[in-house]
């Protein structure tokens, strides 16, 4: 009987040991690591980017990038950067039992080489998924599937991490699962670390640094180690190349407060930002113009100044620091396909160009110029005149009022840019050529055959629009941005301009649908009852986060201020690589090494060519990382 109670009281031992423990060891939980470039299901722990199979060839036998990648190789992190650029990673932590991990504790120290250390600290983000139900319509080869992605990047800051410090009671506890994102199942947290270099050699001399990230559950406690290579070369302060999200009232309407920390936010990530719609009280009393600026310089100086980005107004460590925004869309506009008034209103096209109409609108062009002038410098922000009432206008009509408006703005404006967005054939770019500076060409139609003719002309084309197409239905929108398409896409659009010569790029959309994504991540999404010719297969539409890259403050308990996505990070990775093949064809003298690079990842994206083409650039972000490498070391070999 003894023996007999001695074999139970085994048996049942181990079977609770197997309950309580999903791996087949007995560490309850583990650390590891992923680049920034790829994302991971907290469900599955698959990592998401596998699943595109646009390309037959992707990620063919990759193997277990937890276990081990190009940047972690299974013990420890290893990060290479310039001065001027954001570096980062994922710490990935993940559940091995069936028990919730609770009063969770993580620490990361600054980067340190012997005694000196990096003048910045690391930034820690807390992933939060959004659930897609339903795939982006139209992408039915392209997209990564229905299910949890990580996206939005909530500060740490906001996250208890510690219970000594937390008072009454929990709002936000770091837990797996977690706490407020709900997931069912979930097996890993995952943890953004992002590393700005200071720009000054003084504050960050070329060497390696080292750190760690501490994490401590249940009196158990584990270590990452992370290594930091800084080269001995910078990007520059600047953001010279000026990649920009637009968005019709997002920043106008905001209060002030949030509307700063939007745009330090995007400063940070080197994105800049246009809202055409920033309207100065106006009046006209007898056919007299007048302009009262008090309430737009209040509001808007410290922008076009670059005091916002200063210590004055809060912003530190960042590129960007003291620089002006890269772009500003000024407020004019005329009555248009969207049926609203013009700014200044003179009325719609049939009486707009009456000989009195015509004189407020110019004394508004030249009291504008007059007010600029001293507060703004052209070569540093790009000074944007943007009709909304024009835009993507396909007729002669509109192509006429282009003309006519572009003339005048070239005129009485010469500082400011007059540019047009739209996928205008050659019919329309013969009327309209010599009257614009720039044009958001869409992507659809961006043949780069005929669009060289266009650069030779003197004109700045900007790409705009999604980046892959299925079909020529995926021009609907003027969005690149995507959750559920292949994270790489909203890097190599950069990559692209680089490769057509192409001035920069822009995209519509800051935050749509900002408010609700955190729980849907459906931004885009409408129905109509009978479709054009072109789009006869679908009769619906909805896109997962299509023109939106940050989330909404105030609608996660909380969490009070703008959160970054990691579509922007990936962003701001392409702009930060950008530079990079910038820097090296200065130190060349010329662009053929730096443009063999770009051939190595960029095939032929974008125009005719690309329809039902998903092969545009490589998928495999191995090497990507590798490319960057080799871009470095021929910096660093020019430098020395």
């Amino acid at each position: 009987m003894i023996r007999f109670a001695k074999v139970l009281f085994c048996f049942l031992a181990l079977t609770s040991c197997n309950i309580g423990n999903k791996g087949n060891g007995a560490d309850p939980w583990q650390l590891r690591a992923l680049p920034s470039s790829v994302r991971l299901d907290p469900v599955t722990n698959e990592i998401i980017e596998h699943r595109f199979k646009g390309v037959p060839a992707n990620q063919v036998g990759k193997g277990n990038l937890l276990d081990k990648n190009w940047i972690y190789d299974g013990k420890q992190v290893s990060l290479h950067g310039a001065r001027g650029e954001y570096v980062s990673f994922q710490l990935v932590l993940t559940n091995e039992s069936n028990a919730e991990l609770t009063d969770i504790k993580l620490e990361m120290a600054p980067f340190k080489n012997g005694s000196t250390e990096l003048a910045v600290k690391p930034e820690l983000f807390l992933e939060w998924s959004v659930n897609v139900q339903s795939t982006s319509t139209g992408y039915p080869k392209s997209t990564l599937g229905k299910g949890w992605y990580p996206d939005a990047l909530i500060p740490f800051k906001y996250i208890q991490t510690d219970s000594a410090k937390v008072h009454g009671r929990w709002v936000y506890p770091f837990t797996l699962p977690d706490f407020n994102n709900r997931i069912s199942n979930q097996r890993s947290q995952i943890i953004w670390v992002d590393q700005f270099i200071p720009l000054d050699a003084q504050r960050a001399k070329p060497g390696t640094y080292q750190s760690a990230i501490t994490v401590t559950i249940g009196g158990q406690v584990k270590q990452m180690p992370i290594s930091l290579t800084i080269w001995d070369f910078e990007l520059p302060n600047e953001n010279l190349f000026k990649a920009s999200l637009q968005h019709e009232g997002f920043l106008s309407e905001m209060d002030e407060k949030q509307e700063l920390a939007v745009y330090q936010l995007f400063k940070r990530n080197r994105i800049s930002l246009m809202d055409p719609t920033y309207d100065p009280e106006i009046q006209v009393k007898d056919n007299k113009v007048q302009i009262d600026w008090d309430k737009f310089d209040q509001r808007l100086k410290k922008y076009l100044t670059g005091q916002a980005f200063t210590k004055e107004h809060g912003y530190v460590d960042g590129p960007g620091y003291g620089e002006p925004l890269e772009t500003f869309a000024l407020p004019f506009d005329v009555y248009g396909k969207h049926g609203t008034a013009g700014w200044p209103d003179i009325g719609k096209p049939e009486v707009e160009r009456n000989a009195a109409n015509q004189a407020i609108y110019t004394s508004s062009i030249r009291q504008v110029r007059q007010h600029l002038l001293p507060m703004v410098d052209p070569k540093k922000t790009l000074l944007t005149v943007y009709l909304n009432g024009l835009d993507e206008s396909y007729f002669p009509e509109a192509w006429s009022r282009m003309v006519f408006y572009g003339n005048l703005f070239k005129k009485e404006y010469p500082e400011a840019k007059f540019r047009v967005d739209g996928a205008y054939n050659k019919e329309a770019m013969d009327v309209i050529g010599k009257s614009i500076t720039d044009w958001a060409s869409h992507t659809i139609n961006y043949n780069i055959d005929e669009v060289k003719q266009y650069q030779q002309m003197g004109i700045k084309d900007w790409l705009y629009g999604p980046l892959l197409y299925e079909h020529k239905l995926n021009s609907w929108v003027g969005s690149s941005t995507f959750i559920d398409l292949p994270l790489i896409n909203d890097r190599a659009i950069s990559w692209s301009c680089w490769k057509y010569k192409t001035y920069s790029w822009i995209s519509w959309g800051i935050g749509a649908g900002w408010e609700r994504g955190w729980y849907d991540p459906e931004s885009w999404k409408d129905f109509y009852k009978e479709a054009s010719e072109a789009d006869a297969e679908f009769t619906y539409r909805q896109f997962n986060g299509n023109g939106s890259v940050i989330y909404k403050p105030d609608m996660v308990p909380n969490v009070s201020e703008p959160c970054p996505s990691i579509r922007l990070k990936t962003m701001r990775d392409g702009v930060q690589d950008y530079e990079y093949l910038r820097l090296l064809a200065k130190l060349d003298g010329n662009s053929k090494r730096a443009d063999a690079i770009v051939d190595k990842l960029i095939k032929e994206p974008f125009g005719d060519k690309s329809i039902g083409n998903l092969d545009v650039w490589s998928y495999d972000q191995e090497q990507w990382y590798k490319v960057r490498m080799e871009l470095a070391a021929l910096i660093s070999g020019k430098k020395k």
